[in-house]
């Protein structure tokens, strides 16, 4: 039931299969659940300038550089993930393709790695370029300790990387406003999401300042 789910979300979605019944590991147990779609939550999260590392090897702080006071989509995969963590991507795929403008910058997606020891630059530089992620996707890894710490921050740590929950968060980052989807979700759930934070800000700003 669970695989049969996963495999339909990811001809959906564009994504490649998951692997088969037979490869399907004990550490992919805990998705069993998650086939069903994603109930949003309001939540708060933490994070500080944790100096981590994106796809193209550069250091970044987490609060400065990466999510600033854009509005953002964070998600949480490793690379050697063959069944869910490939169908989250292609959940992302589809929202960056939908909200992309050129030239706009007041939005960012993030994926961070939950098995950081083995996800470096380089790997999830393939694995992006794999999945078709476009600039504005930055892929987060890091010393293991700190991005536990950081994944605390944003409710996603497990004590094995392999059990990490399936979840999107969407937030802006300059009202504190975000929003936890658990479970798998329609991209187009998102993009609204999104599209309704953008709204938001446009009615907060001073009318001298709108265009």
């Amino acid at each position: 039931m669970f695989l049969s789910g996963v495999v339909l979300l990811a001809a959906a979605l564009g994504a490649p299969e998951p692997a088969s019944a037979a490869d399907d590991h004990s550490h992919h147990q805990h998705h069993k659940a998650q086939a069903e779609p994603a109930k949003p939550s309001t939540v708060k999260v933490r994070y500080d300038d944790s100096l981590l590392t994106d796809q193209a090897g550069r250091s970044l702080k987490l609060k400065t550089d990466v999510i600033g006071d854009r509005l953002v989509v964070v998600d949480f995969v490793y690379t050697t993930c063959t069944t869910v963590c490939p169908v989250l991507t292609a959940l992302l795929a589809s929202v960056q393709k939908e909200l992309d403008s050129p030239g706009a910058d007041d939005l960012r997606l993030v994926s961070i790695s939950v098995d950081p020891a083995r996800d470096t630059p380089s790997r999830l530089k393939e694995y992006a370029n794999k999945h078709g992620a476009q600039p504005g996707w930055l892929w987060l890894t890091g010393p293991t300790g700190l991005v536990n710490e950081v994944l605390k921050g944003f409710g996603a740590y497990t004590p094995s990387f392999e059990d990490h929950p399936p979840l999107v968060l969407v937030g802006d980052a300059r009202s504190g406003n975000w929003t936890r989807f658990y479970g798998f979700t329609d991209p187009k759930v998102v993009v609204a999401k999104v599209r309704e934070l953008r709204a938001a800000r446009a009615d907060a700003m001073p009318a001298g300042h709108k265009h």
